[in-house]
């Protein structure tokens, strides 16, 4: 067989891959354009969607900056009026941007971290304007609307800032005289081993529980967990202050 022959019979397969081929193309033809179609919508769709989030994510992170800069004013009583001391230069009464006492400053700061997170309640910076909502609560002495809160912030996730809810609903509940339920929330945390809250500051934290509710054993026991599984912390002579304590 001549070498052009050869060379003819293995172009062949190709050529007729090739004519196959086109033939598929105009056959599918409105398939092919509406994939296309399709394709190019959803990428349109999905760079649609990723700015309206970080838009949606802008606007709540500068809610909270505008709470965390009342939560973080410096605390001062107010000047004397304008005009009655011997500097001129003095400011009369509350300086700008400053609040006379810690719980005024609390219930300024309040309503902002609520409209955040009531804003944005999918939101992890709407999570976290919440988180701390509740923590002021807590400070100004309201604890059941706290734990309101700290529950709204547990249900919608996982991570850090629910398991700093969890905690803070506990010290919620503690400080309001429920004690179980606080006792409960402690053992839970005590029980994690994912390392994300100290376990020493945890059991050290339930051995305060078991006391305010009258369980000395109980809490003698948590003490002495410490004290033997955790000789290292810094919690371990907190621990141990508080078994002498407990036997004197």
């Amino acid at each position: 067989m001549k070498r052009t022959e050869r060379e003819h019979l293995k172009y062949r397969p190709l050529q007729e891959a090739v004519l196959m081929t086109q033939a598929w193309v105009i056959t599918n033809q409105r398939t092919l354009v509406a994939t296309i179609g399709v394709v190019s919508l959803v990428a349109v769709g999905a760079a649609g969607y990723v700015t309206w989030r970080n838009s949606v994510e802008n606007e709540a992170r500068a809610m909270l900056a505008a709470a965390m800069v009342i939560d973080e004013s410096q605390v001062m009583p107010p000047g004397p009026p304008a005009g009655t001391t011997t500097d001129p230069t003095a400011v009369g009464g509350q300086a700008p941007g400053t609040y006379p006492t810690e719980k005024e400053k609390l219930a300024a700061s309040l309503p902002k971290f609520l409209a955040a997170a009531d804003a944005f309640p999918a939101s992890p910076t709407g999570h976290t304007a919440r988180y701390y909502a509740a923590t002021n609560l807590v400070s100004l002495g309201r604890f059941d609307e706290a734990v309101a809160q700290y529950d709204q912030v547990i249900a919608a996730g996982s991570g850090v800032i629910a398991r700093m809810s969890r905690l803070g609903k506990a010290e919620a509940q503690l400080r309001s005289a429920q004690y179980d339920p606080a006792i409960a929330t402690f053992k839970e945390l005590a029980e994690q081993t994912d390392g994300t809250l100290p376990l020493d500051a945890m059991l050290m934290e339930l051995a305060r529980a078991y006391k305010l509710a009258g369980k000395t054993e109980d809490a003698r026991k948590t003490l002495d967990q410490i004290v033997e599984q955790h000789a290292d912390s810094p919690f371990a002579a907190e621990a141990r202050a508080e078994i002498d304590k407990m036997e004197s």
